[in-house]
């Protein structure tokens, strides 16, 4: 039966994130009618945008990102949000992390529309900023409520999850992967390293920029995040490495075809980081590109157990340095360590296996 869909995401950045709009599109061309409603936190895009199939509604209403001072602005978010979802009415709203659970348990208790909660990041876990234990455990204990309540629960990664403090009603994985996309490398002379997203301390970008510098790469860096003025000044001093600002997701994907490895240095302090399931990783295995990686993190067990690239330990400069001098040493290693990912990523990781997982669970709401 078709349906009326709204994803809800507290977030526009770029426009719309290619994981939100691979699963729009996929719920659209199977019949439902698919908005998006998206938090414009710049107040810089259009209010409405027809993508294909779906409508895109933004709400423009500024606030920061990564900052204590979010905690604030999320009630101002939460009502304008439900007013566009009454202005709507789905019969479905697909939440995206917790920040989006309370205007869709609104719309439940108002119309009776379902509920999926599509975790992208545990929420509690996700914050890096300092703030009271309690406090990070109050959204925890919101977030397993939601799970417990939820219609549809998604997770990313069904084997790296915690454990649901409830168990939901019905859960299914939808892991993060890309669809399949073919680029031709543009030529290029030397080891070139790709950095394409998040600009934050705990992705290790601190690192990597001497790494490169001693290892003889060329690193090439695009994206923004909250450590950008620092890191994008450390870039520019850098005689090895070069800013491209930020980029489309489409443009994100040539560079990185056309480099010959993919950090992943994610900080395994960080909570959240430890169970991370970056679509990075996958875009990396649909192009044959070995990858570096943290050990600590659990994508490091997969990348080890598969053998389609490097674990160093985080902030270990010297192994990074290591690393790719080894493959600079020896192609033939990175480009074997790239066929094997690709290997595992059309055995296990296609879009169309999660596309009509997603379109499946939905017939069934």
């Amino acid at each position: 039966m078709a349906r009326r869909v709204v994803f809800l995401r507290s977030k526009s950045v770029g426009g719309v994130e290619p994981r939100l709009d691979r699963a729009a599109r996929a719920l659209a061309d199977a019949g439902h009618e698919v908005h998006a409603i998206l938090w414009d936190r710049e107040a810089t895009r259009a209010e409405t945008e027809t993508r294909g199939r779906y409508t895109v509604h933004r709400v423009r209403f500024r606030a920061p990102y990564n900052r204590p001072s979010l905690a604030w602005k999320l009630p101002g978010w939460w009502r304008r949000a439900f007013r566009l979802l009454r202005t709507i009415r789905p019969d479905v709203v697909h939440a995206a992390d917790w920040d989006t659970i309370p205007p869709a348990m609104r719309a439940r208790d108002a119309w009776g529309a379902k509920v999926v909660f599509d975790i992208w990041d545990y929420y509690a876990q996700m914050i890096t900023a300092r703030i009271p234990r309690f406090v990070r455990s109050a959204l925890a204990r919101r977030e397993a409520f939601a799970i417990r309540d939820a219609d549809l629960v998604i997770v990313p990664d069904l084997a790296r999850k915690p454990p649901f403090r409830w168990e939901p009603r019905r859960v299914i994985e939808i892991v993060n992967v890309p669809e399949e996309r073919a680029f031709t490398p543009e030529p290029h002379e030397g080891f070139r390293v790709f950095y394409g997203g998040n600009l934050s301390k705990d992705r290790g970008l601190q690192y990597l920029i001497p790494a490169c510098e001693r290892a003889g790469a060329r690193l090439v860096v695009a994206g923004q995040g909250p450590d950008e003025g620092e890191l994008i000044a450390q870039v520019r001093r850098s005689a090895s490495a070069e800013y491209l600002g930020y980029l489309p997701h489409d443009q994100v994907l040539r560079h990185a075809a056309a480099a010959d490895a993919i950090p992943l240095l994610y900080d395994p302090s960080v909570p959240i980081n430890r169970l991370a399931s970056p679509n990075k990783l996958y875009e990396a295995m649909m192009l044959r590109k070995p990858v570096l990686v943290s050990e600590g993190i659990l994508i490091a067990d997969l990348v080890r157990d598969e053998q389609f690239g490097i674990v160093v330990p985080y902030g270990d400069t010297e192994r990074l340095v290591d690393a790719m001098k080894g493959m600079i040493a020896a192609p033939d290693m990175g480009a074997a360590m790239g066929a094997r990912g690709r290997a595992v990523y059309e055995s296990r990781y296609r879009w169309e296996v999660m596309r009509e997982r997603l379109v499946e669970a939905y017939s069934r709401l």
